[in-house]
């Protein structure tokens, strides 16, 4: 079992061809609410998974949750992280997962490029681990609004062209009305701009 990337939340493995992900110990929790708190969360993620996927949107096949050692199974996606290979184009697309993500009621939570595996031109969402279940306008917005900030932080030259694209393909696709999120969408930027200034 090889090691592939070490977070703060957890550790991935790949052993013959699956990514194995396992909660990283809390060392400043009580042990007994550590592992309740990463069983929780581990169980979470790959019910979020599995109901993304037999819904047919391009996430990892989830093959398994591991009890025992609470870890999560599921099909290595063979290809590279989108924040190495990002083209305008590829905001489309996005903006049409992400939708799907929120027409079924799925708050991603951590929105980069480095969460979107390209293979090929098809693209698949990976790392649910801060995902939750919500159909609020607030929160579709937060979603918005960090890809939004991880498209001019980590691809500027490309955000102008970028950027319109993907809130145009989100917005023919999300099916409650977007002017809601929109407004949300401002009022977190307006906070965020408000915060920086001090």
């Amino acid at each position: 079992m090889k090691t592939i990337a070490v977070g703060s939340e957890a550790v991935v493995y790949e052993n013959n061809g699956l990514i194995i992900k396992r909660r990283v110990k809390k060392g400043y929790r009580i042990r007994e609410i550590d592992s309740n708190l990463r069983r929780k969360r581990s169980r979470a993620e790959f019910r979020t998974i599995k109901e993304l996927y037999e819904k047919g949107i391009s996430v990892p096949r989830p093959v398994k949750y591991a009890e025992k050692t609470e870890e999560i199974w599921m099909e290595k996606i063979e290809g590279e992280r989108l924040a190495e290979r990002f083209t305008e184009e590829d905001a489309k697309q996005i903006g049409i997962m992400i939708a799907d993500l929120h027409n079924n009621g799925i708050i991603h939570g951590d929105l980069t490029t480095a969460n979107i595996i390209k293979k090929g031109k098809k693209l698949y969402i990976i790392d649910f681990g801060l995902s939750y279940h919500s159909t609020k306008d607030e929160d579709m917005a937060s979603d918005l609004f960090l890809f939004k900030n991880a498209l001019k932080s980590k691809h500027n030259p490309l955000y102008n062209g970028a950027y319109p694209l993907f809130i145009r393909a989100y917005k023919s696709h999300i099916r409650k009305e977007f002017k809601g999120i929109d407004t949300h969408l401002k009022d977190i930027e307006t906070r965020r701009r408000y915060n920086e200034s001090y």
